[in-house]
């Protein structure tokens, strides 16, 4: 992708009030985004980890993780456990995630879909 003053085309685009299609908005968003530091913009909230939406569960690992329990804390305000953002989906995190999925409305099993990627990404509920 193209680069011009440290902005991507698409994020200039976006930012110029362009149509740009969704997919490449969020992509370029997330590519955007520091590890940690969850952004909002209207594709939704990125925390910098993975820009995905694949199917996760208890016993994954690695950077979708890491997004799922970053949006859960610092865009949801939930716990889940005291290490935090550790990359592993253990019995903390699948809680955090029957929360949210509760407070939305959805089928609390724990595992993230793709209906509970966009309640992560979505605006927060009141508690």
């Amino acid at each position: 992708m193209l680069k011009r003053a440290g902005l991507s085309v698409a994020a200039a685009a976006v930012l110029a009030g362009a149509v740009v299609p969704v997919g490449l908005a969020s992509e370029a968003f997330a590519a955007g985004a520091k590890a940690g530091v969850c952004k909002s913009s209207v594709d939704g909230t990125y925390c910098g980890y993975y820009s995905g939406s694949a199917y996760t569960d208890r016993g994954d690992a690695g950077a979708k993780v890491k997004e799922i329990q970053a949006l859960l804390i610092q865009h949801h305000g939930y716990s889940v456990g005291p290490k935090g953002v550790d990359g592993y989906f253990g019995a903390g995190t699948e809680s955090a995630v029957k929360r949210l999925q509760k407070r939305h409305g959805l089928k609390a099993d724990g595992i993230v879909g793709a209906k509970t990627w966009n309640a992560l990404r979505g605006e927060p509920l009141d508690h």
